[in-house]
């Protein structure tokens, strides 16, 4: 009688995934092996019986049955698939005394298969009998090393180490092991993966410098290592170890890469952009990098540069809308308005199109066109109360930048009224309504935010200035700067803000301390009118003058900054 196939289909999955990662002799190997150890009994009902329910079980998630069943079957037939169902199904249950006995036959069966070995090793562990599975995992080492694969070994015995709950456990093991071959750099990397996963950052760190010093080009081991000086916060330290990586190995592609992007999570914006420049000139045709080093370059204002990589990145991949969208905006800063407009028009319906449709609209009004600006926003359909917010935004922009105040104010109006509550569009209508001199209005609006989001900086921020600057409540203008000043203690405009309520309360020293550090945190004109008021009213005329000078050179036609300085010197002539 021929002997039937037992559950070819259900055992497909796993044959495929071992043959996928499996050297040829070793698959031929294992081939072979399979012929010789079938056993050659008949398939009786019981037995048949017994296998259709454990696998109808185990599809329909009735795992335990799955388990007892197949176990059943493998015990009588000893046929080593049927045993390593029934092992497989019995630790995924948790089933560990079953998982047990079935890996016990299936290494019984299969003597040198290292899944078997690895079953039973994680059996024991889950029945705390750690020495018996030591011996196991020393076994799968030495199988692997047998086949000239021991890296692969240790791999293997890492990741089946860290399904275990007990940390301690699998450190001391994978210590053994590691012990067992003190030249592997493998074996101290993979040393060095477990012992994060543990959460023993030290550990790790230790062993994949080991891993480094017996491979010192290993491109792995030094990722990994620069990782877990990332994950111990350690950016000065990580940093370095890219250097020194990449200054004995200028060719290592995949690190030069990962430390580039590193260095954006910096925002080391010139050093990224130097490194992708090399990535890029050792792989012309790498998107991805021109890409990087334009949008890099567009980041620290070097527009021609931007220009040119994205333009290249384009050429490399001319489906990239979001390319597009940048070469966009790069001439846009340039006030290339009708160029930036083509490029703009260019982009495709899908993620990038409302972005640039809106661009489109806002640079019809700096060519001059407010009308055809407007109109052209108005047309753009939204597709969501975001987008219909961010339209109401851009047209409330065009309006207050051409001191429409009033037909802005009611803009966002008709948008509360479309989305109401939505923060965004309370936060400029507050704005706009204290330029109307609406202050009741403003407050309003900056206090419903704030009632749903407390730790609204900008909130806090805006209602703190507005009672500073336009009303006689100091100390509860105070208050709330104080609260925005704890969020972002190194805000320019926050600064600012404390600064000009330290005034409005008198404290002229405490005053001058903060606008002067706003100011070394950005040349502003408001901050600059702010800082030169306090530094007249002190006696510092001289001072004064030279901030206001210097604001004036880069933005002559502020009018906050013009009329604090026609105010005082006015004053000074009478």
């Amino acid at each position: 009688m021929t002997k039937p196939r037992l559950f070819a289909f259900t055992l497909a999955v796993f044959a495929l995934a071992v043959i996928a990662c499996a050297p040829a002799r070793v698959i031929a190997e294992e081939a072979a092996q399979a012929q010789e150890d079938l056993p050659a009994a008949a398939l009786d009902p019981e037995t048949l019986y017994d296998i259709l329910l454990g696998e109808i079980a185990g599809q329909r998630g009735q795992i335990a049955v799955a388990a007892a069943t197949l176990s059943k079957a493998a015990q009588r037939t000893r046929d080593p698939r049927l045993a390593e169902r029934a092992t497989l199904a019995a630790l995924y249950a948790k089933r560990y005394p079953e998982a047990l006995r079935g890996a016990q036959l299936w290494v019984e069966l299969r003597p040198k298969d290292v899944e078997a070995h690895e079953a039973m090793a994680t059996a024991l562990l889950e029945l705390d009998r750690r020495e018996e599975a030591l011996r196991y995992f020393e076994r799968i080492i030495a199988l692997e090393a047998e086949r000239n694969n021991l890296d692969q070994g240790y791999l293997r015995v890492s990741a089946a180490l860290a399904r275990q709950s007990n940390r301690a456990t699998t450190i001391e093991i994978m210590r053994t092991l590691v012990r067992a071959h003190p030249s592997s750099a493998a074996a101290h990397l993979y040393m060095a993966h477990l012992a994060v996963r543990a959460g023993e950052l030290e550990v790790a760190a230790t062993s994949a410098d080991e891993a480094l010093k017996l491979q010192p080009d290993w491109e792995e081991a030094a990722l990994f290592r620069a990782r877990i000086l990332i994950s111990q916060k350690d950016p000065l330290k990580a940093q370095e170890s890219f250097e020194t990586f990449l200054a004995r190995n200028p060719a290592a592609a995949n690190i030069r890469l990962n430390y580039a992007r590193f260095l954006v999570d910096q925002k080391q914006w010139e050093g990224a952009r130097e490194q992708f420049k090399r990535v890029l000139a050792d792989v012309p045709d790498d998107a991805d990098a021109a890409f990087a080093v334009g949008m890099l370059s567009l980041q620290i204002n070097r527009l021609d540069e931007a220009e040119k990589y994205l333009k290249r990145a384009l050429d490399l991949r001319p489906q990239n809308d979001q390319a597009r969208l940048y070469i966009g905006q790069v001439l846009e800063q340039q006030k290339r308005y009708r160029e930036a407009g083509q490029w703009y028009a260019q982009v495709s319906p899908g993620e990038y199109y409302f972005e640039t449709q809106t661009r489109i609209g806002l640079i019809l009004a700096k060519q001059g066109d407010l009308a055809a600006a407007r109109k052209h926003l108005q047309s753009i359909q939204p597709e969501s109360d975001q987008q219909r917010v961010q339209l109401a935004l851009a047209e409330e922009q065009l309006l207050r930048e051409a001191k429409l105040h009033r037909e802005a104010f009611e803009i966002l109006n008709a948008a509360e009224r479309a989305v109401p509550g939505d923060k965004d569009l309370l936060y400029a209508r507050a704005l706009i309504a204290e330029k109307l001199n609406l202050l009741d209005v403003a407050e309003r609006d900056l206090r419903e935010i704030l009632k749903k989001d407390p730790k609204n900086v900008n909130a806090l921020n805006a209602l703190g200035f507005t009672l500073a600057d336009r009303t006689t409540r100091y100390q509860e203008a105070y208050e709330l700067l104080q609260q925005a000043l704890a969020l972002k203690p190194e805000d320019p405009f926050i600064l600012d803000s404390f600064g000009w309520v330290q005034y409005r309360l008198g404290n002229q020293a405490e005053a001058l301390k903060h606008l002067k550090r706003a100011l070394e945190l950005r040349n502003d004109a408001e901050i600059s009118a702010h800082l030169g008021e306090v530094l007249w009213v002190t006696g510092n005329r001289n001072e004064a003058e030279s901030v206001w000078n210097r604001a004036l050179n880069l933005t002559p036609d502020s009018e906050t900054l013009l009329g604090v300085i026609n105010k005082f010197r006015e004053k000074s002539k009478e």
